[in-house]
């Protein structure tokens, strides 16, 4: 049986008798074996959380080794995903887990969203039907469990060839939870789009975290089961970026018993005689060199508690559990990198590419520009009421009055044609979830229906309504469900723009590139593409603070990344046309 130990600051403890002795588990695990019993008979489980010493470092990283082995062996393996809170006290029959079948049982019928009992549409809106509120605030609270959100559970979910979910008194199949997921989002997808994105109140919360959380399981296991399927570890560590781990080095170690591609890498094992700054930077320079380039380095670097001994290159999803308002964005930017390729194909140089004892980071580099303007920030999520401003002052950064844009598409190579392509990353979803094309003529005008709509008098008037419409509804998601109210007044593209600029400024470089770039970006920041990365990062040259003997060596210039972005005219490897593959040089990064 997989248990998953509750979170520290929320664990308390238990005592029960094994072999003799007083054995203290966590109230989580107690309560699952308490459910889990026969009464007339002996009932034998593997436990992780009693079988390995937890106190023991040289235990844990050889056990941890054999973890995937262990749930691919098994017969079955019961997920326990924790108590009814309504039963907890006598353990009697879940009145909340009951509700939860009978809510599986509806979604199961495969019916369109707007045929469904639970869901009701009342002109732009689409809310949960009164009825079926307590299924959705039990469907919450299931989802809310610590479960869901803990990265060990991964594998859990992957290995074992036979699963069955235990929930207080109710159990479900995997089939069940794999069946509901893939109608749902079939429906949610294509045909019933609109009616999914117009979803408000009790609804919303627990169908995104399907999406993020349980859909990625999913997927993954039916991938698993496919022997043919590369899975490696830079794929595992992106999708499960917001999944939580009591030790940061377990964001990777957890998902080791998955990984059955290396590549060029040695595969990684476990070490917990490490700290934990060491293990997870040998884990992602192990999926550098698995995957050749520096994609794995993409992602944003603004965490607030984020330890300064950490390097720069390492960005925040690798050190840490990514907050699930930022999720979204972060995933979404992920697959529209997956566009370009600013790098022309070219990988790192394995004889180039290395590791300082300190985590300083050699690798191939080109520089391609300066940065010598900087705009304003803008953050769609928090700010609604300051886009308007930033996007004139952008404007105004090229040039562009108010009332400059043009009504029909610039020409191919202005300066107003790369504005807007800037704006849009020059990409465009297909649909959801199948990738990304270049934007067309009439996705130019859903942008200019955007901005003629967030510059009109209207704008604040909006805003203060979408806020309204939320305001008794405070978690994670708020801004989302925000979101969703405001834009369904605006063009689909709206929720495209949101992702491409949310935390960017505008940046223009000395050969008058416009992009944009995270919101430390400065003044004389310099543009590199470094080989094997989709996309250019933004560099800050001369980190003073940074000595290694092994850098000074061979008198490499150190950098302090700042973070990856866009830069329009570099983005499908124009930079190494005519003699730019000559000017590839090695540089540091701390």
């Amino acid at each position: 049986m997989a248990i998953q130990p509750d979170p520290p600051s929320e664990t308390s403890f238990e005592g029960f008798n094994l072999n003799g002795h007083t054995f203290e588990v966590t109230e989580n695990l107690w309560l699952a074996m308490r459910r889990l019993r026969k009464s007339t008979e002996p009932r034998v489980f593997w436990i992780d959380a009693i079988c390995i010493n937890q106190s023991n470092n040289d235990e844990k990283s050889s056990q941890v080794s054999f973890m995937g082995e262990i749930y691919q062996g098994s017969q079955e393996t019961t997920l326990w995903l924790g108590e009814d809170p309504y039963t907890v006290e006598v353990g009697s029959k879940s009145a909340a887990g009951h509700r939860l079948a009978e809510l599986f049982e509806i979604l199961l019928s495969d019916k369109h969203m707007s045929e469904l009992p639970c869901f009701i549409e009342d002109g732009t809106r689409t809310d949960v039907s009164e009825d079926y509120l307590q299924h959705f605030d039990d469907l919450a609270m299931f989802l809310d469990k610590p479960w869901w959100k803990r990265i060990w559970v991964i594998q859990e979910m992957v290995l074992p060839p036979k699963i069955r979910f235990v929930y207080g008194s109710e159990q479900f199949s995997y089939d069940t939870l794999r069946a509901v997921l893939e109608i749902f989002r079939e429906h949610a997808a294509h045909c019933c789009k609109n009616f999914r994105l117009r979803l408000r109140g009790a609804g919303f919360d627990p169908l995104m975290v399907i999406e993020e959380r349980v859909s990625p399981m999913v997927y993954v296991r039916e991938r698993w089961r496919n022997s043919d399927e590369k899975i490696t570890l830079l794929q595992l560590r992106r999708m499960f970026s917001a999944s939580q781990a009591s030790v940061s080095r377990d964001l990777f170690y957890a998902l080791l018993g998955i990984v059955n591609s290396w590549g060029l890498a040695t595969p990684l094992q476990p070490d917990y005689n490490i700290s934990s700054r060491d293990a997870i930077i040998k884990a992602v320079y192990a999926c550098m060199v698995e995957s050749g380039g520096a994609s794995f380095l993409q992602g944003e670097r603004i965490s607030e508690d984020r330890s300064p001994d950490f390097p720069s290159w390492l960005p925040d999803l690798h050190v840490r559990s990514t907050p699930s308002r930022r999720v979204w964005g972060e995933q979404q930017r992920l697959k529209i990198a997956e566009r370009f390729s600013a790098t022309a194909g070219l990988k790192q140089d394995t004889t180039q590419f290395s590791l300082a004892s300190d985590g300083t980071l050699r690798l191939q580099a080109l520089k391609v520009d300066k940065v010598i303007r900087v705009g304003d920030a803008t953050d769609p999520l928090d700010e609604f009421d300051k886009v308007p401003d930033v996007f004139r002052q952008w404007m105004g950064m090229i040039g562009m009055g108010v009332q400059d844009w043009p009504e029909s598409p610039p020409t191919r190579g202005s300066q107003q044609d790369s504005f807007w392509r800037t704006i849009l990353n020059d990409s465009i979803e297909v649909e959801q979830g199948a990738g990304y094309v270049r934007p067309s003529d009439g996705d130019y005008h859903q942008l200019l229906d955007l901005w003629k709509m967030i510059t009109a008098t209207v704008w604040p008037l909006l805003v203060s309504m979408a806020r309204s419409s939320v305001e008794t509804r405070k978690s994670d998601s708020e801004p989302f469900e925000m979101m969703n109210t405001l834009l369904n007044l605006a063009p689909s593209i709206a929720y495209h723009v949101l992702v491409c600029l949310w935390g960017r400024r505008m940046i223009i470089t000395e050969k008058g590139l416009i992009g944009l770039a995270p919101r430390t970006v400065q003044e004389g920041d310099e543009v590199h593409i470094l080989l094997g990365s989709e996309v250019p990062f933004i560099l800050r040259p001369g980190h003073v603070n940074v000595y290694s003997s092994e850098v000074d060596r061979y008198s490499t210039p150190v950098y302090t990344v700042i973070g990856n972005g866009y830069l329009h005219g570099v983005m499908c490897g124009e930079a190494f046309e005519g003699d730019g593959q000559n000017e590839i040089t090695v540089i540091a990064l701390h």
